[in-house]
């Protein structure tokens, strides 16, 4: 491809100061690898917003990202990445077909591809689940397939946070599988590689090695991500401020430098245990409503995008959920016709429906979107 030869120039340019400035940030260290020396697909899991940067790190050769569209919208960052970068494109509001085929179309031109299979940044410290398709992909594509794993990146940065924390991060290649072995794997085998080469549990490699995670307010916006109080079982009652968490119940705690939960009245004491009760507690919460919201907040901002014109505001009011529909600033959705739920960066919710039409939901507070797009998959799984 002709355009990698820019693309390999800003890449090598960029990594002279890149380079000691993330290792200052967040304690980075990665033992190099130089290639890979064929096509190859990367695929790692996705704990922090400078993923692309610390395995590019780890990594000597010029590779291409397959990135949110959302990040590549408007603006001038996204202006500047396209141009420095040629990041490929991915919906995540609907099954994007296009990055798919763009991907392989890149490495059968002789580029590398980098991709996060779980599509997602973990909420909670544990890698999400990851799509069949993934193995499907790295074996249609006739290329290598790199495995690489970031270790401690979400208590550097959690997803929820809006602050930094100062530990350490380490990144390293786990396994490198020829195109030719892959070609004699079925899918199923090629995705439990990719599974179980990636797969991340924060606060099981803390056991490990106890690592402090030091910063200012280690709590703030906990919410986002903890939406379901274990005390009242109630939805939306969190609240954070400082290193403190707390519930209008009276339950309260603290998020402290080791990425642990402290707290008296506090049944779980990491993110992980709490994610998963409050998965489990969802799912009879959503089956025990009736016709009314299941959940809702108040003040969200509701944007229609178009993918070439950019985002317009179009309303501002109360964003619900209820069995049959999803509403927002007057408007309303129904359910059936909406395509898929998805979360980009801390907290805003994209949504497409049937017809292609396109809407974010911006909100000025802390709230979780999270809790709408699990509602929505437990609405929509059957």
């Amino acid at each position: 491809m002709k355009k990698d030869l820019w693309r390999r120039f800003v890449y090598v340019v960029l990594r002279l100061p890149v380079t000691p400035l993330i290792k200052l940030l967040v304690g980075y260290k990665c033992a190099r690898l130089k290639g890979p020396d064929k096509p190859s697909l990367i695929v790692l899991n996705h704990c922090t917003d400078l993923d692309p940067i610390l395995v590019a790190l780890g990594l000597s050769r010029h590779m291409y990202f397959v990135a949110s569209e959302h990040a590549l919208r408007d603006g001038l960052p996204a202006k500047a990445l396209k141009f420095l970068f040629d990041p490929i494109p991915f919906d995540k509001a609907r099954a994007d077909i296009h990055a798919i085929m763009e991907t392989i179309r890149r490495l059968k031109a002789g580029a590398n591809v980098c991709l996060f299979p779980e599509g997602d940044r973990t909420f909670t410290g544990e890698t999400g689940s990851i799509a069949a398709s993934t193995a499907k992909l790295a074996k249609k594509s006739g290329a290598d397939l790199v495995t690489f794993k970031i270790e401690g990146g979400y208590f550097t940065t959690p997803r929820w946070a809006k602050k930094l924390r100062r530990g350490k991060t380490t990144g390293r290649v786990v396994n490198i599988y020829p195109a030719d072995e892959l070609k004699k794997m079925t899918d199923e085998h090629i995705l439990s590689l990719i599974k179980r080469d990636v797969f991340e549990d924060a606060y099981e490699s803390q056991k490990t090695r106890t690592i402090r995670y030091r910063g200012k307010s280690l709590a703030e916006n906990i919410e986002i991500a903890l939406f379901l109080c274990p005390g009242c079982r109630k939805l939306g009652t969190i609240h954070s401020e400082g290193d403190r968490f707390f519930c209008d119940c009276g339950l309260e705690g603290v998020f402290t430098e080791t990425g642990l939960l402290e707290g008296e009245t506090l049944p779980f004491s990491t993110t992980t245990e709490w994610g998963v009760w409050q998965g489990e507690q969802l799912r009879e919460i959503v089956a025990e409503t009736g016709d009314g919201p299941i959940c809702s907040d108040e003040c969200q901002q509701l944007f229609e995008v178009d993918p070439a014109a950019g985002k317009k505001l179009i309303g501002e009011g109360l964003m619900e959920i209820c069995r049959e529909n999803f509403k927002c600033a007057g408007m309303t959705f129904p359910i059936e016709r909406v395509t898929r739920i998805a979360v980009v960066g801390r907290m805003t919710l994209l949504f497409s429906e049937i017809d292609g039409a396109n809407y974010e939901v911006r909100s000025a507070y802390p709230r979780s979107a999270l809790k709408y797009r699990e509602i929505f998959r437990l609405l929509t799984e059957n």
